[in-house]
């Protein structure tokens, strides 16, 4: 039911890093709770970080595919087979559509800081930037400035612009918007190799620092590695910034981790970790879950069922 846009079949991802103690040891890391849809029954399953199962959503929610989560509240957006709706992790029995009808083609959905907001691409039959203000339930189409983002929305951290990114065969360009100014739409390209580093489907998040992304760099041999880096939306011709990176297989033995056309990937509210929904190289037709982050020198396995098909997975608490 998700439009195929650069196939969202998806996953999303919040995680919490806890530092060093007086003693020098490195605490484990915080647990939290991943929401995946499970193609298989159309539920909504909770597992933690940890690869324990917790429950579901609710029944409620069954064949409702999540596409965006705001883990400060609990809020999660789904799309239906009419419309965008809203529901919490509190009552996710209480369902509210938001729009109706959907677009017929639609990217993820992205929050602004805060929450009081969220957007996302229209391509058909609008092509433009859909704003949902939650609090008068007011809907804004924003013009894109003739771009083709292949990625969801990116909001500023003072939630004041949004940033759109275009992922082109041998380049990326980034398009700022800014909601409510007279300003047109400006498109820069951005210092991103496209033939070293490649961009993966799934959320990016506009941090202080920048836009971080979570970009697969070929290996010549062996495994890939998925690399985690900032770009400059304001400074577009400062090169990626590489925060940290994990070679695409969990141990010598396993099989390489391989991104197909429905792969995602999500990151935490701080950017140091990383959720994705990926296929073992030997099985290409069942996403598992796996998580990165600066500790992990490998991508770690977080559920790992032949038999499920796990997408749109997303942390959900802080």
């Amino acid at each position: 039911m998700m439009p195929q846009r650069w196939t969202p079949l998806l996953l999303v991802g919040l995680w919490a890093v806890v530092g060093c103690g007086d003693d020098m040891t490195a605490p484990e890391p915080t647990v939290l709770t991943i929401l995946a849809h499970y193609q298989q029954t159309g539920e909504n399953l909770l597992i933690n970080s940890d690869g324990h199962a917790v429950g579901s959503l609710g029944p409620a929610t069954v064949n409702m595919v999540p596409i965006g989560a705001y883990a400060a509240d609990g809020t999660i957006v789904l799309l239906t087979d009419d419309g965008v709706a809203v529901t919490t992790l509190s009552h996710p029995e209480i369902i509210d559509t938001v729009i109706r009808p959907r677009p017929a083609t639609m990217s993820l959905v992205s929050f602004a800081p805060g929450g009081a907001s969220f957007a996302f691409v229209s391509y058909t039959p609008v092509p433009a930037v859909f704003l949902y203000e939650r609090a008068n339930h007011k809907v804004d189409t924003l013009s894109m400035g003739g771009a083709n983002p292949a990625l969801p929305p990116v909001f500023s951290p003072d939630g004041r612009r949004i940033a759109l990114i275009t992922v082109m065969e041998l380049s990326m360009q980034v398009t700022l918007l800014e909601p409510g100014a007279p300003t047109q739409p400006s498109t820069t390209v951005l210092q991103v190799s496209r033939i070293l580093n490649r961009p993966v489907f799934g959320w990016p998040r506009w941090t202080d620092d920048g836009i971080l992304m979570a970009f697969r760099r070929v290996a010549q041999e062996g495994p890939d590695t998925l690399l985690v880096g900032i770009v400059q939306p304001d400074e577009p011709d400062f090169p990626l910034e590489e925060r940290y990176r994990a070679v695409m297989a969990p141990a010598d033995q396993q099989p390489e981790i391989v991104f197909g056309p429905s792969s995602t990937y999500a990151l935490s509210e701080s950017g140091d970790a990383v959720v994705v929904a990926a296929f073992a190289s030997v099985r290409t037709n069942a996403h598992s879950l796996y998580l990165v982050r600066p500790d992990l020198a490998r991508i770690q396995i977080v559920e790992d069922d032949p038999a499920a098909q796990l997408s749109f997975a997303q942390f959900i608490n802080n």
